[in-house]
């Protein structure tokens, strides 16, 4: 949701079907670098250094620094919301109704997902 609107803003168009479909650009800056160091992180990739030094050498040590932050916040939140079963609340539930059709990502298992996603 926040990557739509963030890019509305800039101006930007991305495509959000890449967060799930890997053979999907989505015009996202340095989205190889990006991609490639999330899913080391996710992973517990072994080659999570070198995704990193990768990443810092296309991008930068801050720009970096604050990806592998987001990401790890968002994989917490996830994680916590997911293991307490606590339901997407229903403005966010319609907000994104759109984006979660375009990224196919209700197609996720998250147990029961039906109650949280409040339909």
């Amino acid at each position: 949701m926040l990557l739509g609107a963030s890019s509305q803003q800039e101006g930007n168009t991305v495509d959000l079907r890449g967060v799930t479909d890997k053979g999907v650009v989505t015009g996202v800056e340095h989205e190889g670098a990006l991609s490639d160091l999330v899913e080391a992180l996710l992973d517990g990739d072994a080659d999570l250094e070198r995704a990193r030094r990768r990443a810092s050498a296309i991008m930068g040590e801050q720009k970096c620094a604050d990806a592998l932050t987001v990401a790890c916040a968002f994989n917490g939140i996830t994680r916590v919301a997911d293991a307490t079963g606590i339901p997407l609340d229903e403005s966010t539930a319609a907000a994104t109704v759109e984006m979660r059709a375009e990224t196919a990502i209700d197609a996720f298992d998250y147990g029961n997902k039906s109650a949280r996603l409040g339909v």
